[in-house]
């Protein structure tokens, strides 16, 4: 602190002619402890921010992964259709073969026309969000909707190995939810430390440089220095500071109640999370092991069928839908592991 004073000083406010002058520096002293509580509670702080901005990003992760799986299931979506007008296409080719060699009538040349045409709108709509999907992972990534995206991989189904038990714990143990909770009760140990040093003094130390002039001499002016000793005593300790550590304590038993409730929530979502892994482990599985394979047998066995008169086209028609519903409903199901896989690895970061 500086400060500069001037005393008897004429009425016209002429400060060059003040009978003394004083130039002060006064240096406040905390009693030592206080500045480095204080730092300890700006250390906790600080280190909560940076917890804060991980567990942004491992939410904003999730939310990127989950929206690159739409847009690789919109785009399986649209290989699948494209797959099946090819199929579509080549039966047209074979029905008006037949037709024109009187072993087929005109009506399923027809049927197949109307079932390719449908089938072409229907993959027109799937380009047509397979382009959304894009612009939308685009915009989560903080670019223009327009800008191209190439996809490395695909949707695959990966076994998920761990127990529920190895998943919360693992899960847990890199919650950064949890991490600031914890966190926060530490710095609000900091703080009880620091309000019971609110009962301790203070101290200052000051220098001052000053004129008192015709005091010890004759010609008009002299100089000296002075010094200054300052102790801050609390006054009323008894209410104010004792009020300041209640305050602090009450907040490190309610830190403890705040860990105590978080894991419990964060368990109770991971333990959500994981059975909904499950429930899609086990429905991409009936597809892995039977339904895929007796798809693929039924449409095969339907087309030679219809190859030897015993089906007719309409017949041959469903069977072509089935096919296509089932392996629709195989990439909707590789979807729906993979992003409550995503949303497992994130459950633990609890919102607030």
């Amino acid at each position: 602190e500086v400060a500069i004073t001037f005393n008897e000083t004429p009425t016209n406010f002429n400060l060059s002619a003040a009978g003394e002058k004083d130039l002060v520096l006064f240096q406040p002293l905390e009693f030592p402890g206080k500045r480095g509580a204080r730092i300890e509670v700006a250390a906790h702080d600080r280190a909560v921010t940076a917890l804060a901005l991980e567990r942004f990003k491992t939410i904003i992760a999730s939310r990127v992964k989950k929206a690159y799986y739409q847009v690789l299931l919109a785009g399986e979506f649209a290989q699948n259709l494209d797959f099946n007008v090819t199929l579509v296409h080549d039966f047209l080719k074979t029905v008006t073969e037949r037709y024109q060699a009187g072993t087929s009538t005109y009506l399923d040349v027809i049927r197949a026309k109307v079932e390719l045409a449908r089938l072409r709108n229907e993959l027109v709509e799937a380009q047509r969000d397979n382009v959304s999907k894009i612009g939308e992972l685009n915009l989560l990534l903080g670019r223009d909707g327009e800008t191209p995206v190439t996809l490395t991989d695909s949707l695959i189904y990966q076994p998920f190995a761990l127990s529920q038990d190895s998943a919360i714990a693992m899960f847990s143990a890199q919650s950064v939810f949890l991490k600031i909770i914890e966190r926060e009760s530490l710095r609000s140990q900091s703080l009880l430390k620091l309000a019971r040093k609110s009962y301790l003094p203070d101290f200052g130390l000051g220098l001052a440089w000053q004129n008192r002039p015709g005091q010890t001499s004759s010609s008009g002016s002299s100089r000296y220095f002075g010094f200054e000793l300052g102790v801050s005593i609390p006054l009323y300790f008894w209410q104010a500071p004792r009020g300041e550590v209640q305050e602090a304590r009450a907040l490190v038993d309610l830190g403890a109640l705040r860990i105590a409730a978080a894991r419990r929530r964060v368990r109770q979502n991971l333990m959500s999370a994981y059975r909904l892994v499950e429930v899609a482990n086990q429905q991409v599985q009936s597809f892995e092991t039977a339904l895929l394979r007796d798809a693929e047998d039924e449409l095969r066995a339907g087309i030679s069928a219809y190859q030897n008169n015993q089906v007719d086209a309409l017949n041959l028609f469903d069977i072509y839908r089935t096919y296509r519903a089932t392996k629709i409903e195989y990439v909707r199901a590789l979807y729906n592991y993979a992003a409550a896989r995503a949303e497992l690895e994130a459950s633990a970061e609890v919102p607030e």
